[in-house]
């Protein structure tokens, strides 16, 4: 039995939101009202805290069906939590000693608050690297007692090595080449949170399409019945997707929903 595209879930950064405007391209706004007419729901996946989506209008007033953040730790439709999977707080209590004995600037997340130990210019660097604010200063000894979706270390590669070997139940996603890595519980991925979005809605993963562009979008391009990698993703995101689009300054991700239509006016691809 023939299969269509029902929803599809969009990373934000080099996908739907370009870093170097930090904007969504306007053929990025008018394909997703194209999919909204043909009746697909659309999703975001990301790495991103809600409050950064909200308070940084990301999505500039775009709204979506739900939405996968923190790597898929944290999962909600409107006000509704749909999923959510906290770090071990074991594993908090090993990077608060850490950071004890050997500071670095780290940032903490929980499901209303994001907050860092320090700021210095290699956070300064990476935030204006992303577009995005510098997190705001508080005491991370509150960590210890509140349910920590993901933990940011602004580290390097070496420093990301050592960190591992404390905090086994934990896993890293490099996005920046030289100063972040994002911490999250073994296990997680955004493709998790996805499949529980997907429970909740009533659709199946044969029936979704995920396009991103970074290695935390590898899971769900693989995952996904239609995984599309951004042209402006590496090779090993390339090679997980099914199909490739152009970059997002050359209207990859207009691109790549058009595709995704093209794919349900045609019957679908996939079999039963």
């Amino acid at each position: 039995m023939k299969k269509q595209i029902k929803a599809i879930f969009f990373d934000i950064d080099g996908t739907l939101r370009d870093f170097q405007t930090g904007r969504i391209p306007d053929s990025a706004k008018e394909a997703l009202l194209e999919a909204r007419k043909a009746g697909l729901l659309l999703f975001i996946a990301t790495g991103r805290h809600k409050l950064e989506i909200e308070e940084e209008a990301l999505l500039e007033g775009i709204s979506f069906d739900g939405y996968v953040t923190l790597n898929g730790q944290y999962c909600y439709c409107g006000d509704r939590v749909i999923y959510d999977l906290p770090i071990d707080p074991g594993e908090v209590q090993r990077t608060l000693t850490l950071l004890e004995e050997e500071p670095f600037p780290c940032m903490f997340m929980e499901a209303d608050c994001m907050y860092i130990n320090m700021v210095n210019h290699v956070v300064e660097k990476v935030q204006q690297d992303i577009g995005t604010r510098v997190p705001q200063i508080l005491n991370v000894e509150r960590a210890r007692n509140q349910r920590i979706y993901q933990i940011i270390p602004y580290v390097p590669f070496d420093m990301e090595q050592k960190l591992k070997k404390h905090l086994l139940s934990c896993e890293f996603i490099r996005w920046h080449d030289e100063m972040g890595c994002d911490v999250i519980p073994a296990g997680g991925s955004k493709w998790k949170g996805i499949i529980k979005m997907a429970e909740h809605y009533g659709f199946a993963a044969h029936e979704m399409a995920a396009i991103g562009d970074g290695k935390n979008d590898i899971s769900m391009l693989t995952g996904a019945g239609l995984g599309i990698a951004m042209g402006n993703a590496s090779d090993a995101v390339k090679d997980a997707a099914g199909y490739v689009t152009d970059s997002i300054e050359a209207d990859g991700l207009r691109k790549a929903v058009f595709h995704i239509l093209d794919y349900n006016s045609l019957g679908g691809m996939i079999h039963e």
